[in-house]
Parts: structure tokens; sequence; C-alpha cells
């Protein structure tokens, strides 16, 4: 870890960065986000180019992206028509926007396509006016198995997402027990 504020904002920017593959996110991406969110001040497109030393066009489309996700928001600044950019602090709004964003983009789609393809099958097996084969009743059951899965997800994200929003998960007795190592 760095001696210095800047050596340890650099290094939280690197984690960032690295932990950003885990989650299928670009790594300039949550750079971009990371250097916003240790910044002091907001941060203009040249700023974040020299910094994370990337492109202007780099810096642009994931400056817009971050914008998209709601977890930056463009400012103005007094005696200039740049703009400038600040990351959302607030973990837990971000931590909502995130899911958001992941629910919609990523869990409802799926859920569409999976719920697709079991009605694909079945409706092949009954436009040939036959029963499911063993095959087709195992991969619908299998589908299906899915689909309950990801449906599950979804009402998990649902309930969890105006928790987020409303910090009511600090309210909830013991529920970080259940993530408590045991000693």
């Amino acid at each position: 870890m760095g001696d210095t504020l800047d050596e340890s904002k650099q290094e939280l920017i690197s984690c960032w960065g690295e932990m950003a593959g885990h989650w299928g996110v670009s790594k300039t991406m949550a750079q971009v986000y990371a250097l916003l969110y240790v910044s002091a001040q907001p941060l203009d497109t040249d700023a974040v180019m020299e910094a994370l030393a990337i492109s202007r066009g780099n810096a642009n489309i994931n400056l817009h992206k971050l914008l998209d996700w709601k977890i930056v928001e463009r400012v103005e600044m007094p005696d200039t028509r740049r703009d400038y950019y600040v990351a959302q602090k607030d973990v837990w709004e971000l931590t909502y926007h995130i899911l958001e964003e992941r629910r919609q983009r990523e869990i409802q789609p799926l859920i569409g396509r999976v719920s697709q393809i079991e009605q694909e099958v079945r409706r092949h097996a009954d436009e040939a006016q036959r029963p499911l084969t063993q095959e087709e009743a195992e991969f619908v059951q299998n589908v299906q198995q899915m689909s309950d899965f990801l449906r599950l997800f979804e009402d998990i994200a649902q309930r969890l997402l105006p928790l987020l929003r409303q910090r009511q998960l600090l309210q909830l007795s013991g529920w970080m027990d259940l993530f408590a190592k045991p000693s």
C-alpha cells in the first residue's frame, strides 16, 4: 500500500480496475469511475485522459457509459463550458444503481430468452402433433429450473432495490451474521 494519499488513490484505482473483469465491466470503465470516486474535485475529460493515460475517445465512451449507469453525473463549473464529472460516492446509492442496471441489462433479457427457448421446444413438438421426447422433456425441465432460478434472482433484486435506496438494510438485525466467518 502506498505511503502517500496519492499512492493510495492510485492503488484503489488499480484494484477497482482489476476487480472489474470479475464483474464483466471493462477495466477502463472501472478505473474512470474509481478516479472520479477518489477525486476531491470534479474532473473534466482531459484530466481523466491524463490521469489514466487513455485516449479522448476511450475517456468519452467510458464517461458516457458511467452516466448511463447513473453512477457518475455531469456537473457545471463556473466560468467554463467544459463538462465535468463526479462519481456517486454514496455506496448504498452506488450499489442500488449497479444492481438495477445489471438486472435490467442482463437478468430481465435472459428471463425472456430462456422462456422463449422453452416455448420453442414445446411448439416444435405440438406442430409435429406428438408428445415431447424424453430428451426434450429433460431439456424443458432443466430450462424451467434455470428460469425459476432467474425469476428468484429477479424477485430478490426487486425486494432488495427499495431497501438499498432507503438504507433499510442497516436496520435489519443480524443480517451481517449470515456472512460472518465461523470462529
